[in-house]
């Protein structure tokens, strides 16, 4: 938690600083109401401002922070109007006790599940003696890493059994504490609350772990044989548990007893779609299309196509591999590489797993579209495979197969990376600029929670001002009027959109003379042609990246020199994130070839040790779940400069964590109280 000397106050803001004197007023009692709605599959109360309630004391009144209620009621930051309705969410404002373990039967077949504060997949599949595979494939929509209180589940029905699992001195995982790992961070890993890890380990008191400190895990281990079902029926129970749940964090019990042999030769499967069929005369894909807009079209995508062929892309991919394939057979290691042609078909990759020689394999790289990655993705878990997906971006797949790598971050992890950064600018006047999207607003709500947890941890003792600017149609003035003249300005663009970007900076740029601006981007804003790069020296654009190439780096140019030598060509391709293909070609054929030629079959259990050297920033992979695959987390931040450089930057450490009154279990609720007359 914060602490507050001489009552000094830290207040989160979006869109203007909430007034103090508002806390000074003896506030009118509020009184919960009755009336509730369902929204977007969430319970709310709807309360109607009454003459002199204050932000505060409805706050107070629903056992809810001011944040809180700001984020589902974005038009309190221009104050409160009598007979406003608002909404307040459910979950935070319950004082009685729910029995989460209730089952809930509708329609004799449909089972529901309220998730209620502090759960997670895991912890509900016990409830209901379900493995969290089932629940995850009933419930294909969720994001098992932002699982939220409110959120409604589909609950297979099957025999719910009335035992609990017990936890007993075996019962517990040992975890080695990471540096900037929270207790947060492995809570989610190990799908349990913060709260029974700190029962686990009382030395931590109300403080946070220490790098390198071991913690004490606690897990279900056992299960009492329920009256009537015999022994092998709970073996099969606890297998079940084994192989779809928490414990599948010990799936690689197998590798241990695996010893590399220097005389094995590796087999590599690349799923590549080259797809170098002849492209269809022009003439005949206009044919018979009458529509004047159409043809039009048709036409664009096919000068599109012929001026830069996909194909070429993953071309440059497969001569990365080479590459790194070549330099690793250099070293005496046997490999059996094979190129496999998916063509963007379903088909054909349904066809090529039918190949039983493939089961035997070490290493899949690809596929590299989401309907065909899906497939492979399912056979290399089965078969317990090491596989990589080089592009793909989202942590869907990952979530379930603990031998999936994902080379391409998330934008869930892009953003707490990125949250950490703004949050360490606390000083400025932060202004986070979105359009007018809806289909935008999820994405912004979670960067904005990341970026107020961020800025907890920074425990700042001065306000902290963060604006939100919502920009319409070609208006940019609300940008310039929510800028200050006392204070430094960060701007946060959090968009791909170039023409929106085009706007932002534009608009900025003329005002630098007046106002001290520092702006961030994404990890593509560099690659936008229809913006000066002099304009983002002088606004000192900072961006992040996973994979960004400095051409001025002797070893990228030793590299492309090689590159060149081999085919007569520059590597040139890049995906919409700015990412090379040839050199992400070479990198990660490397990362996992090399982790093979050291550690052989069970290199997955070295990866904290195992830092090879690479032509980009490196890799640096971390477990999703305890039963899922692995995300590249190396995210690094570069900043253009007015004398027309672009710096690497890193990001300044958060102080230690200082409690000086009882924390509270959810982060969420970090704020909670933050205003309270402390004695």
């Amino acid at each position: 938690m914060i602490s507050f000397p001489n009552k000094k106050y830290l207040f989160l803001l979006a869109g203007l600083i909430l007034a103090g004197v508002l806390l000074s007023q003896e506030p009118v009692p509020v009184e919960r109401s009755n009336n509730k709605v369902i929204l977007d599959g969430k319970v709310y109360y709807i309360h109607t401002v009454k003459p002199g309630q204050t932000l505060y004391s409805i706050a107070k009144a629903y056992n809810i922070s001011q944040k809180e209620i700001a984020i589902e009621n974005p038009g309190v930051i221009s104050g409160l109007q009598i007979g406003q309705a608002l909404k307040i969410p459910l979950e935070h404002a319950l004082d009685e006790e729910i029995d989460t373990t209730e089952e809930r039967v509708y329609e004799d077949s449909v089972r529901t599940h309220t998730v209620q504060t502090g759960e997670t997949v895991y912890s509900i599949s016990r409830i209901y003696d379900l493995d969290t595979g089932t629940i995850l494939r009933a419930n294909p929509g969720i994001d098992i890493n932002d699982l939220r209180p409110g959120d409604k589940l589909i609950i297979p029905v099957s025999p719910v059994k009335e035992n609990e699992p017990v936890y007993n001195e075996e019962g517990f995982a040992y975890h080695r504490v990471k540096r900037r790992e929270t207790l947060s961070s492995i809570s989610r890993f190990y799908e349990v609350t913060v709260e029974q890890i700190r029962k686990a380990n009382p030395e931590l008191g109300w403080g946070g772990p220490k790098t390198g400190q071991i913690l004490r895990i606690p897990l279900p281990h056992q299960f009492d044989h329920p009256a009537g079902i015999p022994d092998t029926a709970v073996a099969d129970s606890v297998l079940q548990v084994a192989a779809d749940t928490l414990v599948e964090a010990y799936l690689y019990e197998d590798l241990r007893s695996r010893h590399d042999d220097p005389r094995r030769v590796y087999r590599i499967a690349y799923f590549i779609p080259f797809d170098f069929r002849e492209p269809e005369p022009l003439d005949s894909l206009i044919q018979g299309v009458n529509s004047a807009v159409r043809r039009n079209r048709i036409i664009e995508k096919y000068k599109l196509e012929q001026r830069n062929p996909q194909s070429v892309n993953f071309l440059e991919f497969f001569e990365g591999s080479i590459m790194a394939i070549d330099s690793l057979s250099r070293t005496g290691m046997k490999l059996d590489i094979r190129f496999f042609d998916t063509r963007k078909s379903l088909r054909r990759t349904r066809l090529l797993m039918e190949n039983d020689a493939l089961k035997t394999f070490d290493l899949i790289i690809g596929p590299f579209y989401r309907s065909n990655l899906e497939i492979v993705s399912d056979f290399a878990k089965e078969y317990r495979i090491p596989m990589v997906t080089p592009f793909y971006g989202e942590r869907d797949l990952i979530s379930y197969n603990p031998y999936l790598f994902q080379f391409t971050p998330s934008a869930e992890a892009e953003q707490q990376q990125a949250a950490k950064l703004i949050a360490s600018k606390y000083s400025y006047n932060i202004v986070y600029v979105i359009e007018e999207d809806t289909l935008e607003a999820e994405k912004h709500r979670r960067f904005k929670e990341f970026i107020f947890d961020e800025l907890d941890n920074y425990h700042p003792q001065e306000p902290v001002i963060f604006k939100e600017v919502v920009l319409q149609l070609s208006r940019t003035d609300e940008i310039i009027q929510s800028l200050s003249t006392d204070k430094k300005n960060l701007v946060v663009v959090p968009t791909r959109n170039e023409a929106l970007a085009s706007r932002v900076v534009s608009s900025l740029y003329f005002n630098l003379k007046a106002f001290d601006i520092e702006l961030m981007g994404t990890p593509n804003w560099p690659e936008f042609s229809s913006i000066d790069y002099r304009y983002f020296h002088d606004l000192r654009l900072v961006f992040y990246h996973s994979h960004w190439i400095d051409y001025l780096d002797p070893g990228i140019n030793r590299f492309l020199t090689v590159y060149r030598s081999h085919f007569f060509n520059e590597p040139r391709s890049k995906t919409d994130w700015g990412v090379n293909y040839g050199i992400a070609g070479f990198d990660i054929t490397y990362y996992f070839v090399n982790a093979l030629r050291i550690y052989g079959p069970r290199f997955i259990l070295s990866l904290d040790d195992y830092h090879p050297d690479l032509v980009g920033e490196g890799i640096r992979f971390s477990r999703v779940t305890s039963y899922g695959g692995y995300e590249n987390e190396q995210i690094t931040f570069y900043q253009f400069t007015p004398e027309m450089n672009i710096e690497k930057i890193e990001v300044p450490e958060a102080p230690g964590k200082r409690f000086f009154f009882r924390p509270l279990e959810d982060r969420r609720r970090r704020f909670l109280d933050y205003d309270r007359d402390w004695d």
